[in-house]
């Protein structure tokens, strides 16, 4: 989904001085249908939302948006999604999310080291690294790192596998695979360009990681740009139900769980109230696709699968109340000691948010879970809804207002499900509570939550691209949003206040300077000797940044011809999916999957994760599946970025089938796992490789080039490990 990024329009309308003349036509009405996850963190990592001025403590599967800012103290990692691309920070390390959007990911890191794989980069989409001295801008999928030193005058940038160019001081160069550019200085910077360094632990760790995510089986029902799949392998299984196809059940569920019963809800803009649950897999069941009540307990429909799945704050109803003032609204009768109810959707239902939207959208948030179009395009009297999910039992899940409203856990003060709240007719998709500071997640901070020192906080970077306008603070738009009935503000009452407030729509700001401009009398220039000059930018706008749309053409960066071989073939899936199963009368529709859909493949089947020494997310051992093998110490595996490319011709692995029901002994659901199949089957039944130990902080400062025109450091391998000889197709059960 493409869409015109307004941040340009703004920088024409202030520097003219027709900002009072911002019309709604000139902000895009629809949020961005990506956003990331915060998925793993060990140690101290802290966190500050976009309109905030307060760290807290950062929780798992926060949603990540547009001004949202991540730290690492000492000793401590974390991992970010954003489709497909993941990003890796280490210890002492400040991530900032300047712009998040559809087209647009860009990057301020202050200082520290991040590591980041690209599996897919669309036509027009930008993916830029803002460093004090330096511009990165990605330009096909691969592996990069970025190291910026302590006092920011010193940028290190390795490509493992990729193309990348660099803008500095009003000048740019490229960084092909396997090379490692060094840029020093802030005022007159000056770059050289070797060979790339051997890896070290911190690169092996993160290499590791990757393998996990290579082998997840669940890529072979989701897609790979919905965050969350990777840990869906371990925490239930994928099993087969009449009427839904393939669905994904949790394991090891108390008796009488529902769905978005634990965890709370934090207003995130633009969408308003927004759920995080508390499960380390209870980010995707909870943004996308489906749930029901099948074979005595709960289970997810993630619906189609599709390229680029669209975003939702929660996939809930909420319950009481009187009709609201338009369609598909409800005023709930709310107030500090008055009970808010919810329950999840179920297929074939419609998702219909508080915030403004386009009918393009709500068709793109429904469409993978809706299979009549009409449902979604037709505006249904909200009264006259038969909700399926509502009488499953315990479906329903209710908390104080209070609670609800100051980001607390609902079920720290559950609420008993009364009988109105069952049989009312009306519900709606957000209750009117408007949000405060605490609403944030952050107002009542953890005394020990770690923050970065204000120098690197405040410390400047430089973009190539223009950034969008600050986020509006919270405290400036609290009183709109008091009185707009619990819904996020839409683009007209959010440019009246940057009205209001002309410094909010400044694209230049202290922090952000444009890189495509060069300091008079002074410019990027080689560190040595026979390293060619630096090609000076143009296409720069008045205030020195380059336009959105001339940034995604990525200049000076060779496009590849063809798609990066992926870093380890991937066999295709033995299991037939069938979507969207009907309900209440509806046609079945079903889509067989060969193992290649939307341009991807699935992933290896046979994997089997354990848990990361103190880390908020587990996975620290990866098993050896047949088509794999263990890199060399000192070697780093190049991944291909694209790795869902083309369907590999390899024999399928084994798979087995269990009668056993989800939830309990009722006939119609079959269990669909994957298991590996002859020496491999023995390596990950008796055995599994440990994550390499390079304890968080082990990445170090940037490693610096001295340049000595013979190539600089050592360089990985050239070429991946051979693999071994793939193990013979298993032979068929003659019994069946």
């Amino acid at each position: 989904m493409q869409r015109k990024w307004w941040v340009s329009a703004l920088m024409t309308m202030a520097a003219t001085g027709a900002l009072a003349a911002l019309a709604p036509s000139t902000l895009d009405a629809d949020p961005p249908a990506r956003v990331g996850r915060l998925n793993y963190m060990t140690g101290a990592v802290s966190f500050r939302p976009a309109g905030s001025d307060q760290w807290d403590a950062a929780v798992p599967n926060r949603p990540l948006t547009t001004g949202d800012r991540v730290w690492t103290d000492n000793d401590s990692r974390a991992e970010v999604h954003v489709g497909s691309t993941v990003i890796r920070i280490n210890s002492q390390t400040e991530l900032d999310f300047t712009a998040l959007d559809d087209n647009t990911l860009q990057l301020r890191l202050a200082q520290g080291s991040m590591n980041i794989r690209v599996r897919n980069l669309d036509d027009g989409q930008v993916l830029e690294i803002d460093a004090p001295n330096g511009a990165i801008s990605i330009g096909q999928p691969g592996e990069y790192r970025v190291d910026v030193g302590p006092d920011g005058t010193a940028t290190v940038v390795s490509v493992w596998s990729g193309n990348a160019a660099v803008t500095s001081a009003g000048s740019s160069f490229s960084v092909n695979a396997r090379q490692q550019a060094t840029i020093n200085g802030t005022d007159s910077p000056t770059y050289d360009l070797t060979d790339a360094a051997a890896p070290d632990a911190w690169d092996e760790w993160c290499v590791t990681r990757d393998q996990r995510e290579d082998n997840a089986v669940s890529a072979r029902y989701v897609s790979r740009e919905m965050p969350g799949y990777e840990d869906l392998d371990q925490y239930g299984q994928w099993r087969y139900a009449d009427g839904y196809g393939e669905v994904w059940v949790p394991a090891n569920q108390p008796a009488g769980w529902a769905p978005y019963h634990t965890g709370r809800w934090v207003w995130v803009d633009p969408w308003g109230w927004s759920w995080v649950d508390d499960a380390p897999w209870g980010y995707a069941p909870y943004h996308y696709g489906r749930w029901a009540y099948v074979g005595g307990g709960w289970a997810w429909i993630p619906g189609q699968i599709a390229p680029h799945p669209v975003y939702a704050p929660a996939l809930v109803v909420f319950v009481g109340g009187r009709p609201g003032p338009g369609p598909g609204e409800v005023a709930v009768a709310v107030g500090a000691g008055a009970a808010v109810a919810w329950f999840a959707l179920g297929p074939q239902e419609v998702y219909r948010p508080s915030y403004a939207y386009s009918p393009t959208y709500i068709r793109q948030v429904n469409v993978t879970n809706v299979t009549n179009v009409t449902n979604i395009t037709v505006v249904n009297n909200n009264t006259t809804v038969e909700y399926r999910n509502r009488e499953a039992p315990g479906a329903i899940a209710a908390t104080s207002g209070t609670v609800f409203g100051s980001a607390r856990p609902v079920q720290s003060a559950p609420v008993a499900v009364t009988h109105e709240m069952q049989t009312t007719a009306v519900v709606g998709t957000a209750p009117p509570i408007a949000p405060t500071r605490a609403s944030l997640g952050v107002e009542n901070a953890n005394a020990e939550a770690k923050a970065p020192p204000s120098a690197i906080e405040n410390r400047p970077v430089v973009a190539k691209v223009a950034p969008p306008p600050a986020p509006i603070p919270f405290a400036a738009k609290q009183q709109e949003l008091a009185a707009n009935g619990g819904r996020p503000l839409d683009a007209t009452q959010e440019a009246a206040i940057r009205q209001r407030s002309p410094g909010l729509a400044s694209t230049t700001t202290a922090m952000i300077k444009p890189a495509s401009l060069a300091p008079v009398g002074g410019g990027l220039t080689p560190a040595r000797a026979g390293l060619a000059a630096a090609t000076p930018v143009g296409n720069a706008a008045g205030q020195g940044f380059v336009p959105r749309t001339v940034a995604a053409e990525h200049p000076g960066v060779q496009q590849p011809t063809t798609p990066i071989a992926p870093r380890v073939a991937q066999p295709p899936a033995t299991a037939n999916r069938v979507n969207n199963g009907a309900n209440n009368g509806t046609t079945t529709n079903t889509n067989t999957n060969t193992g290649t859909k939307s341009g991807t493949t699935s992933g290896t089947a046979g994997s089997t994760n354990t848990s990361d020494a103190g880390g908020t997310h587990p996975a620290t051992a990866v098993p050896h599946p047949p088509d794999r093998v263990t890199p060399a110490a000192g070697t780093r595996v190049p991944s291909g970025g694209a790795d869902n490319a083309a369907t590999v011709s390899k024999p399928p692995v084994a798979g087995t089938t269990s009668g056993a029901p989800m939830g309990g002994a009722e006939p119609g659901v079959k269990s669909t796992t994957t298991a590996p199949s002859g020496a491999a089957a023995g390596t990950a039944a008796s055995g599994a490789v440990t994550v390499p130990a390079g304890g968080p902080g082990s990445g170090g400062p940037p490693k610096t080039a001295t340049g000595n025109g013979k190539g600089g450091t050592k360089h990985p391998a050239k070429h991946p490990p051979a693999k071994p000889k793939p193990e013979d197709p298993p032979k068929p059960d003659k019994d069946k």
